[in-house]
């Protein structure tokens, strides 16, 4: 997991770094759009920043139905715990006696 954010930290940082030359180098890059004209840079972070919070309702939602797989999977370990307990009152059996050793 450190990898990973280690790893995330480090994309930030060159966009940030990227965005920045642009800014700097390019001062004249600007582009029209329908709410007028924005810097590229503005627009590359815009993206970016559009492309993380998509990355972040895909986990929420992988999030999601992993906690209802667990949550199901609870359910149904549960269910086989009490059939379980209910066969065994049932079916009392008597614990084996090794001819041997004396019963406890």
């Amino acid at each position: 997991m450190k990898l990973l954010n280690g790893l995330a930290f480090l994309i930030v940082l060159a966009v940030a770094a990227g965005v920045w030359a642009l800014y700097t180098l390019e001062p004249n890059l600007w582009l029209g759009t329908p709410w007028g004209a924005v810097h590229g840079a503005y627009l590359l972070l815009g993206a970016f920043a559009l492309g993380l919070l998509v990355m972040g309702l895909y986990g929420l939602v992988a999030w999601v139905n992993a906690q209802t797989a667990l949550r199901r999977l609870r359910r149904e370990l549960q269910q086989l715990r009490e059939e379980l307990e209910a066969l065994k009152r049932q079916h009392p059996e008597e614990l084996p006696v090794i001819p041997d050793r004396e019963a406890e």
